[in-house]
């Protein structure tokens, strides 16, 4: 109730600011959610679900799905409008959710849209689904007001492991299309026992999705692609999970770059974390067993790492790493280096510095 509140006077601030086209509570539809699905059946191909908020009066608020089907998504509103009997609100979207068909179809029109409308909500947060998006908003939301709420909270704080990056957001996403050197990287949502969860991560090639990468192999390629976010990561012995180290880290990237018959990157990754399980030593870690388990770490995530990178040059083939932008701004954006081929046959040298900083335990 306290939230319906504080939104309904944030609309009555922004609408009673101005003298003219003042509109009562009443007569307002506030978007919270934006969807862009490919209608099955039929000529017109855009479905563009919306999440909302709407004023009953009274102190009452209901949370809607509206969609609209068109040609084109702007045509879409012309639809919604049809049947819609409120004045609808944009610029308070909290969340942009694109369907896997959707992004593999190309979202070239979605991304001039972004870029021309001012009034969109730059800060929103955005991911792809697996199937329609407007499933995903008829959702249930468990301890949310509605499930932009709930999904844009998932991708807010889903820095905190699995190494993801903090911006996920629609302008991170303009960046990352019209960015020399980079390109779309996007999470995965899934339907997880009617809950929405991240699987995985999603990348483009320009403006079309490209490849759905699981989040065991996201793990590491994050790693090399964020910076200071944070991850769990254990060692398992004798394939006994009850013998393990476990240590949480926040990473810190540096990039080389050098060009001798083929691009060579030399990518250094310092973690720092807290030793969180130590399962193996029964008493407490003297100074050598530290460095022992720092440098264990050290090897076991230099070999994750290694095989990540000779997956993505020979299976994906693209730069899943966000590292040709390092190459862009060494050699120029014109440099005929900047290719998924160049990408292919570069040589990439991964260098890990593993440094606790807490070892959870007293030592000797």
């Amino acid at each position: 109730m306290k939230r319906n509140v504080l939104i309904i006077l944030l609309i009555a601030l922004t609408t009673f600011t101005g003298c003219y086209e003042m509109e009562p509570i009443e007569n307002l539809s506030i978007i919270i959610g934006i969807g862009y699905d490919v209608q099955k059946e039929g000529q017109k191909k855009i479905v563009d679900p919306i999440e909302m908020f709407v004023f009953k009066g009274d102190g009452e608020v209901e949370r809607l799905i509206s969609p609209g089907i068109a040609e084109t998504i702007y045509n879409t509103i012309n639809d919604r409008q049809t049947v819609m009997s409120k004045k609808f609100l944009v610029g308070t979207e909290k969340l942009y959710l694109i369907s896997r068909e959707w992004a593999e179809y190309g979202i070239e029109d979605l991304l001039d849209t972004l870029v021309r409308n001012e009034n969109r909500n730059e800060i929103a947060y955005v991911c792809i689904t697996e199937g329609d998006t407007k499933h995903f908003f008829s959702m249930v939301p468990i301890d949310n007001t509605s499930m932009s709420e709930a999904i844009s909270g998932i991708l807010k704080f889903s820095y905190l492991a699995n190494f993801f990056p903090k911006e996920v957001t629609i302008k991170e996403l303009l960046f990352m299309y019209h960015q020399t050197g980079r390109r779309i990287i996007l999470p995965y949502i899934v339907d997880d026992k009617g809950k929405p969860k991240i699987a995985g991560i999603c990348v483009f090639d320009g403006a079309k999705l490209k490849h759905i990468i699981p989040l065991e192999e996201a793990f590491y390629i994050n790693m090399i692609r964020s910076r200071k976010s944070d991850g769990y990561i254990s060692i398992i012995k004798d394939n006994n999970p009850k013998i393990c180290y476990t240590i949480k880290a926040k990473n810190y990237v540096n990039v080389e770059v050098d060009y001798d018959d083929k691009l060579i990157y030399t990518i250094n990754i310092t973690l720092k974390g807290n030793l969180k399980t130590d399962t193996i030593h029964n008493t407490a870690i003297t100074a050598k067993e530290a460095k022992e388990i720092e440098r264990t770490f050290e090897e076991y995530i230099t070999e994750q790492l290694n095989k990540t990178i000779e997956k993505v040059q020979n299976k994906y083939k693209i730069d899943c790493f966000d590292i040709t932008k390092y190459a862009a701004a060494k050699l120029g954006k014109h440099s005929p280096l900047l290719t998924d081929e160049e990408f292919q046959r570069a040589q990439i040298n991964v260098k890990v510095k593993v440094i606790l900083v807490d070892l959870g335990r007293s030592m000797k």
